[in-house]
């Protein structure tokens, strides 16, 4: 969660980081009159998975952060693929929207683009992938545990599977961004698989979470008034847990173990965002022990 000087309010993030390219920088008009201010927004490229074989991840961003907005605007009008900038990126306020193709091979069929803010960028030298062996792509927020399942697919091996509705925006009154996650940590597994009875018995369960690979998963609705709408899921891998509380309780790690006094990491910097009516952005830093910490008694 992100604390703001006492005349401001705060934020529960959701903050995505990775390395990737910079793509379509541009300035986006804005209908409203004269008082309308056009923004800057591009694509990010983000790369993910085996250094030698990446695949690419397209967030189309606006870009918020002060620093960042320096950067994108050299960009504008620059597409040859030569000349992309790589950069080190952080992106807040995630959300997919979904839409219906409308020509093309694949018109009338679900598509999804991932949005979000970008709050930091900093070019790095290409020579630098050299010493990556795999791209990650990682999510940090907190939210609460819902669905916890095993999966076992007609094909393919047997998984854990759990949503978890993501806060995001002022803690007064926040969204939710509902995100469906196969865990593939082994101390994550046995975190969420303590937590079955609570989700069970309709207790809240917030955890604190850090995820690998984000993903839309588009379909078109096929029931109800919006049948035939397009729609989309945020898909993603759970590598991480670093809070569980129960009821307000805290249940992992425990309190005399490992001081935690927030919701969430710890932020660094707070980025500001100089749009009107948005709040300041900041980056969360993992804080998770050498040693795991044991579980309460009564989890």
């Amino acid at each position: 969660m992100t604390h703001t000087p006492s005349n401001q309010k705060s934020y529960f993030d959701i903050h995505t980081s990775g390395i990737g390219y910079i793509q379509r920088a541009r300035e986006v008009p804005v209908k409203g009159g004269r008082k309308a201010q056009p923004f800057l927004a591009c694509t990010i490229a983000a790369l993910v998975g085996p250094a030698n074989d990446p695949i690419l991840r397209y967030f189309d961003v606006k870009v918020s952060g002060t620093e960042a907005k320096k950067l994108v605007q050299n960009y504008i009008g620059v597409d040859d693929p030569k000349h992309r900038p790589l950069v080190r990126f952080r992106l807040g306020d995630l959300w997919v929207d979904p839409f219906i193709r409308p020509s093309g091979e694949h018109k009338g069929k679900a598509a999804a683009s991932l949005k979000a803010r970008l709050l930091k960028a900093e070019l790095i030298d290409r020579a630098e992938l050299v010493q990556v062996e795999q791209h990650e792509l990682i999510t940090h927020g907190i939210g609460y545990l819902n669905r916890p399942k095993d999966v076992t697919p007609k094909d393919g091996d047997p998984f854990l599977a759990c949503s978890i509705a993501v806060l995001a925006g002022p803690v007064d009154d926040p969204d939710y961004r509902y995100i469906e996650t196969i865990v593939t940590d082994t101390d994550a597994q046995h975190l969420v698989r303590r937590c079955v009875q609570a989700v069970e018995a309709e207790k809240k369960v917030l955890i604190a979470f850090k995820l690998n690979d984000m993903r839309a998963d588009p379909y078109l609705r096929t029931k109800g008034e919006k049948a035939g709408e397009a729609a989309a899921t945020l898909e993603s891998k759970l590598v991480h847990i670093g809070l569980v509380k129960v009821d307000g309780e805290q249940v992992y790690p425990l309190k005399s173990e490992v001081p935690v006094t927030e919701d969430a990491p710890a932020p660094e910097e707070t980025v500001a965002a100089e749009d009107e009516n948005e709040g300041p952005q900041s980056s969360e830093s993992e804080q998770s022990p050498t040693e795991e910490p044991a579980l309460a008694a009564s989890f």
